[in-house]
């Protein structure tokens, strides 16, 4: 079988985009559907595969997610004749003070564990207790003096409390523990005194002396068991501090090899720079299983393809456990390359990803490279199956190969051949067979929709888990996903909507076109169960009614269609505000709640206390300030119904009035026009209050307010991440222009004409902008003709935008440039100064 070397970017992953942010997880941009955790032997779980920590199963403060059982409490309680529990004895040995225990030597109970064993423990296991008294002594001096590096890039502060080995006197407790190894009679305690001895003269730097005592007081023992390994991994950290790398390796490599709460420790103080101090341990391996661990670690170092290696393993011994550790991680990195969380595309059109039907490969440019790794891998597992004592783990790896690879038969006939009574087994042949069914079926029918409910309707009742504030996909995600695509491909859109999101989140992209496929969705009578689950994702709306009415009054609103809007917003009267929810982590940092946004009085709340404002103009151009410092009014008291606060049915009311006063020629219409088109640019998406008619809350940037490209949907696989891109539809300039056309005719004041130029300029721009996200000239950064070909497309677009989109600036410099007016603007408004100095 050939050998592959993947690039690193293939086992690092086809992940979503590049994360900025510390709080990134890797581990969370795919799905995870592969447990990993389905080896036998759990003291192995550390080193599968993860990047999100050093080790699978620590979290960000380095510590294990689980607990696993430590040998050494569990050989306490073994010496204990199991008169101690292991929560008692992890107790006696980690948590309690040195008081009690030398209390009780005195006789005296001063704790309730000692309470309930009795003062006859101490009499039947004096040896150990007066081991267990020596032991926690020298506990907090048992590290190694850190000593600075006058070299090192950087720097580490101690604390004067900070205690350390040399803090002991050196020749009194070397001297003490000797006398103690001699004096213990059982060779269990001795053997742990020689740990204690060999570690007292690693960690004072004595690393000759530690090298020494281990070969005098642990190996004349000849009980190999954990705490003999605990010896000798003191003893290779000696062996390194006299820069001994081959010898430390060796010895490294049998603590790794030998005990289950070590190895990551062991692992991580191999000096493995290169393949020759990996051949140098494997030289020295006399077992198969020897073997096969130190090609783990060859595997385990490297970003190479790791299946020539794993063939290797194979026939050394098929059933090592070390080897399904590799076999588990090759699978993980390849679901990784399938299975993530949010398919991306890199061009604008994203044609390759439109309409397909998930799961698909990773980019074009590792299609290959994956599907010949995941030829490789399936044909090594089932090599492995081949091999006589075999067990059903490689049948269950070769079942979600296949589904990887889109063979759903083949997969679900390994799967149905199966036999096993291990339980984690069963939990994943069921999980495999659920998941070819769904992604095989070619369409989501009215009888698919029941059998789901039937079979798998609690997958769907999953709850979801956060963990470090992230959220974890699971199965259910992924089935979501499928379905999701599947309804989006059937052009059920509803469906596809409500698969990812609740009927809330249509506010963060109110489209009109799809909202009225999800009303019609919800007023569909004699609805499927599958269907009913879903109505229950439009709950989190009291009144959906209300909801919609409000979508399509403000989608009016914006097409000038007044009457429209209030026929819509009377509907509407009993809408309490935008749904928005806040999100309160609790102190775990592993889950959150969410309450509704509360409105303060007198705030505007999607519905209710629009400024009168929205008639104003712009006095400079800022977001973040109040209204009354951005905008300026216009004239009101011409028009008693235009309040100072006004709800959505009464500014309705008030664009009706001021349009049937627009129809005249007197200046009182001239003024009606003009609001017109002030509140339709204030509220597109360039203007102060372009939050009224969207569904926002207020102006703040989001991708509702930016321009997108308006002739493809930016949604191609389903509605998931509906809140992340832009698909509100385009504002129309030409209308707010057309108004303002009216009122400069009607004008007879040169102030008044100058601003009324400088607003449909305003609108202009915004034509502009709509023109150049519809049209991109993009130019790929390895073009050896990158900045010439760039600059080409910047001379394209500005001279598009000055003889197609600057008309009205034009007019205002050839005959307005005196007016005070122009003057102003010359130094308020940045693009217009630049305009004119031109």
């Amino acid at each position: 079988m050939k050998k592959l070397v993947l690039t690193a970017a293939i086992f690092f992953g086809f992940q979503q985009n590049t994360k900025a942010c510390a709080e990134y997880n890797p581990d969370y941009d795919y799905f995870n559907l592969f447990a990993q955790e389905i080896i036998h032997n759990k003291t192995y779980e550390p080193f599968l595969l993860t990047y999100s920590s050093h080790f699978y199963g620590y979290d960000y403060n380095g510590r294990l997610d689980k607990d696993i059982p430590d040998e050494n409490i569990e050989s306490w309680v073994k010496y204990f004749d199991n008169k101690l529990t292991y929560g008692e004895a992890n107790a006696l040995v980690t948590k309690l003070d040195i008081k009690h225990l030398n209390n009780l030597k005195k006789g005296q109970l001063t704790h309730p564990l000692f309470q309930k064993l009795g003062k006859g423990f101490y009499t039947k296991y004096q040896e150990a207790m007066d081991y267990l008294i020596e032991a926690k002594y020298l506990e907090p001096y048992m590290r190694i003096n850190y000593v600075e590096n006058p070299d090192s890039y950087s720097y580490r502060e101690s604390s004067p409390t900070d205690k350390n080995a040399t803090q002991l006197n050196y020749d009194k407790t070397n001297a003490a523990l000797i006398s103690l190894y001699k004096a213990a009679s059982n060779s269990e305690i001795k053997l742990r005194y020689a740990y204690q001895l060999v570690r007292f003269n690693h960690y004072s730097r004595k690393y000759q002396q530690a090298i020494t005592a281990f070969q005098t007081y642990a190996e004349p023992l000849k009980l190999k068991n954990h705490i003999y390994y605990y010896a000798l991994d003191q003893k290779a950290g000696a062996e390194r501090g006299l820069k001994q790398f081959d010898r430390a390796n060796w010895d490294f490599f049998q603590v790794f090899k030998n005990t289950n709460n070590k190895k990551e420790s062991a692992y991580n103080s191999m000096f493995l720079a290169t393949d020759k101090d990996f051949n140098k341990i494997l030289a020295q391996t006399k077992t198969p299983e020897d073997r096969n661990m130190a090609y783990f670690l060859l595997a385990y170092n490297s970003f190479n393809n790791p299946v020539p290696i794993m063939n290797k393993m194979i026939e050394n011994n098929t059933e090592s456990d070390i080897l399904k550790v590799l076999t588990v991680r090759a699978i993980n990195q390849l679901e990784r390359n399938y299975l993530v969380v949010n398919p991306y595309c890199n061009d604008e059109k994203c044609d390759h990803f439109r309409n397909k039907r998930l799961p698909f490969y990773a980019p074009d440019n590792y299609q290959e490279q994956t599907k010949d790794f995941a030829k490789d891998l399936e044909a090594t597992i089932v090599l492995a199956k081949s091999k006589k004592g075999a067990d059903e783990f490689w049948q269950l790896c070769e079942a979600y190969i296949k589904f990887l690879n889109t063979d759903y038969k083949g997969s679900q006939k390994i799967l149905s051949e199966i036999k096993t009574t291990n339980k984690e087994y069963l939990t994943e042949i069921e999980k495999f067979k659920m998941l070819n069914e769904i992604v095989s079926q070619p369409t989501i029918t009215t009888e698919f929709e029941n059998l789901l409910m039937k079979k798998y309707a609690q997958v769907f009742e999953q709850k979801g888990e956060y963990n470090n504030w992230a959220y974890q996909p699971s199965t259910k995600d992924f089935v979501m996903d499928i379905l999701s695509n599947r309804y989006f491909l059937q052009k059920e859109d509803a469906k596809s909507f409500l698969m990812n999101n609740s009927l809330s989140d249509l506010q963060y992209n109110p489209n009109s076109e799809l909202v009225k496929k999800v009303e019609e969705f919800y007023k569909k009578p004699n609805k499927t169960a599958f269907e009913n689950y879903l109505v229950k994702k439009m709950e989190d709306i009291a009144d959906p009614e209300s909801f919609f009415n409000v979508i399509y009054g403000d989608r009016a609103m914006r097409m000038a269609d007044f009457k429209k809007a209030k026929e819509y917003y009377l509907k509407a009267k009993n809408y309490k505000g935008i749904p928005r929810m806040v999100s309160e982590w609790k102190e775990d940092g592993n889950s959150y709640s969410q309450k509704p946004l509360t409105f303060e009085n007198g705030v505007y709340n999607g519905f209710n206390n629009i400024s009168s404002l929205v008639f104003g103009y712009n006095v400079w151009e800022s977001f973040q300030s109040k209204p009354e410092e951005s905008m300026k009014a216009e004239g009101f008291s011409n028009f008693p119904f235009i309040n100072n606060k006004m709800n959505k049915i009464e500014l309705a009311e008030a664009m009706i009035q001021l349009e049937n006063i627009g129809k005249g020629n007197d200046d009182k219409a001239r003024l009606a026009n003009q609001l017109l088109g002030n509140l339709l640019y204030n509220t597109s998406v360039l203007g102060y209050f372009r939050e009224i008619f969207v569904m926002d809350v207020d102006n703040t940037n989001g991708p509702k307010f930016q321009f997108g490209n308006e002739l493809q949907s930016p949604f191609y696989l389903y509605y998931k991440n509906f809140s992340t891109r832009s698909y509100v539809e385009p504002d129309n300039f030409d209308l707010a222009i057309n108004y303002y056309k009216k009122a400069l005719t009607l004008s007879k004041d040169k102030e008044n004409q100058a601003r009324i130029l400088f607003q449909m300029a305003s609108a202009e721009q915004g034509k502009y902008y709509q023109w150049e996200a519809n049209n991109p000239l993009k130019v790929n950064y390895d073009d050896p003709k990158y900045e010439e070909k760039s600059k080409q497309n910047e001379n394209f677009f500005s001279k598009t935008k000055n003889e197609k989109f600057r008309t009205s600036f034009a007019q205002l410099k050839a005959n307005y440039s005196q007016t005070s007016t122009y003057k102003n603007l010359q130094s308020s408004c940045l693009y217009f100064g630049y305009y004119t100095h031109k």
